[in-house]
This record gives C-alpha cells, sequence and structure tokens, in this order.
C-alpha cells in the first residue's frame, strides 16, 4: 500500500513538469522561431515588434508616421531578451496583470508584453500601470523591471535616437 501511495504522489508531483517543461514557451536555447513585442510608455504610446522590425516612438502626435520606423536587433541582443524573458517566467503570469494595485498615478503607463514560439503565445498586459514604476511585491517588481530592461535596449538604438523628439509630453 505504501509503495502505490508513493507511486501515486510521485506521479502528482512530476507529471506537470514533464509536460509543462518539454513544452514550455521558453526553452533553454532561443528557438528559431521566437519573437516578441512590448507596448510601453504613457498610455502604450511607444512599442516594438521583433517579429516585422516596427519600432514606434509615439502614436500620440499629429503625424505619427513620422516616429515610426524599423530595427533588426543583433543575434546577441535577441539572447540577452530572450534570457530576460526566460528569467521572468512569463508563463507564471495572468494575461492581465496589475503589478501593483496599490500604486496609481495620472496619466499611467501601460505595459504590454507578447512573447511567441511558434503557434504559442504568451501576452501579459497591465495596464494602468504607475509612472513610478515600482512594485510593492517581487513578482511585480520583476514584470516591471523586465519591462524596462527591454524598453531601454530599444530606445538605445541609433534608430530610436533618429527620430524626432516628442511633439506631446506628459505632467
Amino acid at each position: 500500500m505504501k509503495k502505490i501511495i508513493l507511486l501515486l504522489l510521485a506521479t502528482v508531483i512530476l507529471l506537470p513538469c514533464f509536460s509543462g517543461c518539454a513544452d514550455s514557451l521558453l526553452p533553454k536555447e532561443v528557438p528559431e522561431d521566437f519573437s516578441f513585442a512590448l507596448t510601453w510608455g504613457v498610455y502604450g504610446i511607444s512599442s516594438y515588434d521583433s517579429r516585422t522590425g516596427k519600432l514606434v516612438k509615439t502614436t500620440d502626435a499629429t503625424n505619427p508616421r513620422d516616429y515610426v520606423t524599423y530595427v533588426k536587433l543583433s543575434d546577441e541582443v535577441m539572447e540577452l531578451i530572450y534570457k530576460k524573458l526566460r528569467a521572468l517566467n512569463v508563463e507564471s503570469y495572468p494575461d492581465e496583470y496589475d503589478p501593483d494595485p496599490l500604486m496609481a498615478s495620472d496619466p499611467s503607463a501601460d505595459l504590454i508584453l507578447t512573447v511567441r514560439r511558434g503557434d504559442q503565445v504568451k501576452t501579459i498586459a497591465a495596464k494602468d500601470v504607475s509612472l513610478s514604476f515600482d512594485a510593492l511585491f517581487p513578482k511585480g517588481k520583476k514584470f516591471i523591471n523586465t519591462c524596462t530592461d527591454i524598453s531601454d535596449i530599444l530606445t538605445s538604438t541609433e534608430e530610436w535616437k533618429a527620430l524626432p523628439d516628442y511633439e506631446f509630453y506628459y505632467d
């Protein structure tokens, strides 16, 4: 009887790992069909999609097309971002997420992170996030820090720097 209970217990504990680990969205090595997208900033006015290379500085402008460019990130940068996303464990977050429900600001920011591998897609949408970009709990901090790290990488590209200055600023 003890053997049956131990076998049953081992099955219950190990089964999720065998089914989840083998088919994980982000395996240890960067898959060829990996891509990501990030929307960030006040009201989510900035975005990037690695699949298309489209980088948007702002959608809030008289001529929004003036604030769009294209950038292909190097393999090294994509690997760095991949490692950040893998460390985040994107699958552990709900589709709609509030990194800190106790914090608020007006205006607020949107952080929408999408991770893709083949047909698998995981999106974490954090809307109306405080512009303090802080969170009380470690999981919220990790999400915000990961999004901020990726946006910092994108805004440091020559393509971003070549775009015009913002037309409108927020207080």
